[in-house]
């Protein structure tokens, strides 16, 4: 079929389709003005949700998507339906009673009505690329569509705010239990640490052990300084048995009482020599100085063996001295040892007083923080434009219901009429003779129109 076929079936059945358009519009004025005209109001929220109340710290970006969900889910849950009928005003709620038993037949009241028809004429909307919440209420009464979308929106800021505030005080409850816990852990763990200190005396342990270190410090100096002695000292003794060594040690050259004495005695030899060459061996003067001689020989003999036994007892308390400070750096070394491990065990009492103070610091700023939030008496929700009584019904729109209807007419219309053409097709122009009988057309004879059915022959 070509398109000039398809617009002569259609000029030719007009009237069929323009009677189908005309019905189909009449019929669906006609269910327009019949059905009851639905009125929707609105309410616009604002959703700060990028900062934090109470700390005012900014939120991650990745989260605000999700908050927003959250809260069009919790707008739009039935706890917060529940919770309109007690937010109407006393006119309002006799408008919702009127409503509801005339939609109930009086077996359901306002307070019940409401939620379950909020269920079906709610809807929440998020703004695109913005925090702005819409909360919309279908609704017969323009009044009542406004004042349950504004007391919806209420009960949700109300609700927002309980589902803070409630956890906040059971968290808070929970923290305070907590507290009297971490605050006996806290003062046991003092109590232990200042009992250790009073029971080994300890006021500061880092002062008293570098103390007591240089105290260790200066006794293994002294016993370094013993042993070189003591080393000197058996040096000597060892070559104590060599006459010539002990002639010439220091410590007899040294000793001033042997010096006077060698002095006298080389004097008196002088004497004895001088005397031995005037006088014989037995003159008295000769003997007096040899006399002499022998005396101070004799004494300086016992001068050095005084020298000597002083030099032998020396060096025996110089040994005494070398084993006296062993045993004190032995003791001293001991001590440290134990004051080392005092501190160790002492620094172990203190790290557990720290863990202690940190788990209630951190335990009570939580106790606080959850405290504040279950006071809290404002929330982040405010409202940007509340709901105002329409003017004029959002339903049914006549409009797009004529505007449907015709379209669905003229489409009912002109299958119809091909419907119908197919059924008996006629031949409406030479094209069509052509087409279907194959025959060419010799020629055409203008004059009274004439209808003619192919493949059926007629008088």
């Amino acid at each position: 079929m070509s398109l000039s076929s398809f617009f002569r079936i259609l000029l030719a059945r007009w009237l069929l389709t323009a009677s189908l358009l005309v019905l189909s519009v009449g019929a669906a004025l006609a269910v327009t003005l019949y059905l009851p005209s639905t009125y929707t109001a609105t309410t616009e929220l604002v959703l700060d949700g990028d900062q934090d109340m109470l700390s005012g710290q900014m939120l991650p970006a990745n989260t605000r998507s999700a908050y927003i969900a959250t809260q069009v889910d919790v707008a739009g849950s039935r706890n917060v339906a529940e919770k309109v009928f007690g937010l109407l005003s006393p006119e309002e709620r006799a408008l919702a009673e009127e409503r509801a038993a005339a939609a109930t037949n009086g077996q359901l009241d306002a307070e019940r009505w409401i939620p379950r028809m909020l269920e079906r004429n709610l809807r929440v909307n998020p703004g695109r690329n913005s925090s702005v919440l819409r909360i919309s209420v279908d609704s017969q009464n323009p009044d009542l569509a406004a004042a349950l979308a504004n007391a919806h929106a209420e009960a949700y800021i109300r609700t927002s705010l309980d589902l803070r505030t409630e956890p906040a005080q059971r968290f808070s409850d929970w923290y305070e239990e907590e507290l009297d816990v971490l605050r006996e852990n806290l003062r046991e763990a003092r109590r232990n640490l200042s009992s250790y200190q009073q029971e080994h005396r300890i006021a500061a342990a880092d002062e008293r052990l570098d103390v007591e270190n240089e105290r260790l410090r200066e006794l293994s100096s002294l016993l370094v300084a013993a042993q070189g002695e003591r080393l000197q000292d058996d040096l000597r003794q060892s070559r104590e048995n060599d006459a010539e060594w002990r002639e010439s040690s220091a410590d007899v050259l040294n000793n001033p009482v042997v010096q006077e004495l060698r002095a006298e005695l080389a004097r008196a030899e002088a004497r004895l020599d001088d005397v031995s060459t005037r006088y014989g061996v037995n003159h008295p003067t000769f003997r007096r100085a040899e006399a002499e001689v022998d005396s101070l020989t004799r004494r300086l003999e016992n001068e050095k063996a005084t020298v000597d036994s002083s030099m032998r007892s020396v060096a025996g308390i110089s040994a005494q001295r070398v084993e006296e400070l062993e045993a004190a750096v032995e003791r001293q070394r001991e001590r440290v040892l134990e004051l080392n491990a005092r501190r160790d065990e002492m620094e172990l009492l203190q790290q557990e007083v720290s863990n202690a103070q940190e788990a209630y610091n951190a335990a009570s700023s939580r106790a606080s923080t959850s405290r504040l939030e279950s006071r809290l008496g404002e929330t982040d929700i405010a409202v940007l434009n509340a709901a105002v009584p329409p003017m004029l019904p959002s339903a049914p729109d006549i409009r797009l219901n004529l505007v449907v209807a015709a379209a669905l007419g003229l489409l009912l219309g002109i299958g119809l009429s091909l419907l119908l053409e197919l059924r008996n097709r006629r031949v409406r122009s030479r094209a069509d003779i052509e087409e279907h009988l194959g025959l060419p057309v010799l020629a055409h004879l203008p004059g009274k129109r004439r209808r003619l059915t192919l493949g059926v022959d007629r008088p």
